[in-house]
Parts: C-alpha cells; structure tokens; sequence
C-alpha cells in the first residue's frame, strides 16, 4: 500500500475529476475549486485546455507510468493537490483504477460525471438496466469470451479501438453464430455526433468509423438463465436407430475432453450431432461435426436448426480424409471409429494443438484397446473408464432399471514437452 505517501493530517491529495462531453460546463462548482487550486494537472491535452486560468504546472497524459512518476515527485514536494482529469466516469474503463493501484485509496477521492456509455445509451433511448460494459480498447480481444456474453446476456456497452473496430466486432460475433442482435455505433458524442443502428451483419461491412466510439449489442433473444452444462435430453435430439453419444455418456466424455471458452473441437462420426452441439454451447466458437452416413447428416443438420448452432460446421465424408483442410483442434471427440481407429487417431493427433485432448468412445475392447496403446505410445496422459448406465422405466404402477451397454471411455492429453 502506499498510505506512507501522504503527509501527515492530509487526507485527500489526488482528485481524479471525471469531465463530460460537455467540458468545462459539465462540471460543477466543487471540481472547479480543486482545479483551480491543483498544483499539478495531468491530464489530455483536450482537457488541459479546458482550464488556461489554472495556477498549475501541467503534465500532458502520454505515457501513465511517467506520468505517474511526476505525481510522485510534486506529492513530495508540495502540499498542493494533484488533479487527474478524465473522461466521464474515470471507474469505468479509466485511469481512477490506475491511480488507487499505484497510490492507494486513503489518499485518492474519484469524482465521476456521466460516463459514456451513459450518454450512449441516451442517445438511442434504451435503458441501462443489465448492461455488461466490456472494453477491447488497446487490448487483445478474446472473441469466443466475447461471443459468450452476447449469447448471455440483453445489452453489451463495448470501447472499442481501430484494430478492433465496430465492424471486426460484429463480424467475429456473426462468425460465432451470434444472430438476431440489433447493434449501435455511437461515435463523436457530443457536436458532431453521429449515431448508426444495423443489424451485426450490416454493422460488419461498415467501412469507417471516427476514433472514439461505443459499440453498444441488444439481443433481445438472449439465453435468459440457460445453463451451457452438458447434459441435453436425448429426446429432443433428432436421432435415426438410437444412434447418439447417451446423454449421461456424453456428459462424462465432454468433462473429459476439458473444454474452455475459445477452443476448437471437432466430432468424428458426429451420428446426430449431439456432442458437437453441447461442445459448442460451452466454446462459444466452431465446432466441425464429421459423419459419412448421409442419413446421420440429415439429423445433424436437424438438430443444428433446433438448437439453433449457428458455429456448428457440417462435414460429410469418411475420417481420416475428411479432416483435411480443418482448423487444428484443441479436443477432439472419437465416437467409435472401428477398425480405422489407428488411422483416425494418427489423422488427430498430427494436427492437434499443445496441451490437446482426444477423446474415444468404445463399445468392444478391440478399439478401447487400440486407443488406449496409441495414447501409451505416445507416451501421452491417459486413462479408461468402463461406463454403464441404466435407467429406470415405468412397469405399470411400478419402475424397473434398464440397462444401455457398457461403453468404455478412453482419453489421451497431450503433455506440454
């Protein structure tokens, strides 16, 4: 903590001073007192600006550490207070939670004004209630996380940048399956503001945009309180023969093929899809369903539209030649594979990621035995389960069990070297 900063008896010695898109006008008279007797103001030099009566040396905000190393030097020095000035809510995406970080809070009062995501949100007249504010602004942006709050949630606020304008934004989100969102790019607020409503995708092929701007998303078809835990019932799959991963089975498989937020996944022998489906409601990004029956194709692309898997990216032909040409995986999922298993893992394992995992599913020993030698062989992590499951059924007023076959579940991680 850096409460030894403070002089003794001296509570306050930084304001960070939030100022509206009206500027000077948008601050009342207290602020003004504490700009006016600041012995040191830091800030841009749009703001700056604002105050040439100040009797204050001036510290032009470029890099935040010098800047910060200035504050420090004055503070020793001087009794006089420093003033931050930002934007808005300084709280809010801004330099007030720098400035408590680097100097605590015993000395540090914030005094917000209307942030922008506030004058946004006036400006297209919707409310704020549940907005999540999000910012990739001078920040790598993780999309499928990105993707994941859209899905969840009714308002997004995003800061956005020129390496992640407006437009990438809603295109990555369409690319995830994200749909039916309505999409405002609020840029300039204040004089000369300029405010544009579309769909994601025809936010995607906006060509400009001014620097400063809020992307705000409404999905008015958010997943309210919908869970992405595996464990679908089968009975709302579309499935031809009984042929789907049994959704206690898949819930095991899935917990096994460890998946995260962003990974890529693919299904070899996808039957209906149902793996795929529940992967992808937990990745947020793509996930290729792999199946040579054609009739099993048809229930994929069934199911594809009842859960509406937008990322969801149908591949009909036989493993291992059908993966040519796919993204490289982070888990992969094996129903089956018979006596191509050998090939098929081979097939998998040249293409998948550092720290990847595989999967197999196994109804006689002679494929759980194969995929358990390969994975030994490659002197990967590994380990079998023999799951059975049985289920009660109703036998007039009375309920029985009913057993499915056993099947065994075999998975291989790749160890980082």
């Amino acid at each position: 903590m850096a409460t030894e900063r403070w002089p003794q008896g001296v509570d306050k010695m930084i304001y960070v001073i939030g100022i509206g898109i009206q500027g000077r006008a948008s601050l009342l008279e207290r602020p003004l007192k504490i700009i006016r007797e600041a012995g040191l103001l830091v800030g841009g030099r749009r703001h700056l600006d604002e105050f040439p009566e100040a009797n204050a040396a001036r510290v032009p905000l470029g890099s935040i550490d010098e800047a910060a190393l200035k504050m420090e030097r004055h503070l020793k020095k001087s009794a006089r207070p420093v003033v931050v000035l930002a934007t808005g809510d300084p709280l809010i995406f801004g330099i007030g939670s720098f400035i408590i970080k680097r100097f605590g809070k015993r000395g540090v009062e914030i005094i917000p004004n209307v942030s922008a995501v506030q004058e946004a949100f006036s400006r297209i007249k919707e409310d704020l209630n549940g907005v999540k504010i999000l910012s990739v602004h001078g920040r790598q942006a993780d999309y499928a996380m990105l993707a994941n709050d859209a899905r969840s949630n009714e308002k997004l606020a995003l800061f956005t940048d020129t390496e992640n304008t407006p437009a990438r934004i809603c295109g990555e989100l369409v690319e995830r399956g994200i749909s039916g969102c309505r999409a405002f790019v609020c840029e300039s607020l204040g004089p000369g503001e300029k405010i544009r409503e579309g769909t994601l995708e025809a936010v995607s092929r906006f060509k400009s945009f001014a620097p400063l701007n809020i992307l705000i998303i409404i999905n008015d078809k958010r997943l309210v309180g919908s869970s992405v835990a595996p464990g679908i019932p089968d009975s709302l799959f579309a499935h031809s023969g009984g042929m789907i991963t049994k959704e206690e089975l898949r819930v095991i498989s899935i917990s096994k093929l460890e998946l995260k937020y962003g990974d890529i996944v693919w299904d070899i022998g996808a039957c209906s899809g149902s793996v795929a489906i529940e992967a992808g409601r937990i990745t947020g990004q793509r996930v290729f369903a792999i199946e040579r029956d054609r009739k099993r194709v048809k229930d994929i692309i069934e199911n594809k539209r009842r859960f509406d898997s937008v990322g969801l990216v149908v591949v009909e032909g036989e493993a291992p030649a059908s993966l040519k040409g796919l993204p490289a995986p982070d888990a992969v999922f094996v129903g089956g594979g018979g006596k191509d298993i050998s090939k098929i893992l081979a097939a998998a394992q040249r293409r998948l990621k550092p720290n990847g995992r595989i999967v197999v599913n196994a109804v006689t020993m002679e494929t759980a035995s194969a995929a358990f030698g390969f994975f030994k062989k490659k002197g990967w992590e590994r380990e079998l389960v023999l799951a059975g499951i049985s289920k009660a059924r109703s036998v007039g007023d009375l309920s029985m069990l009913s057993s499915h076959n056993p099947v065994f579940i075999i998975k291989g991680k790749r160890c980082l070297k």
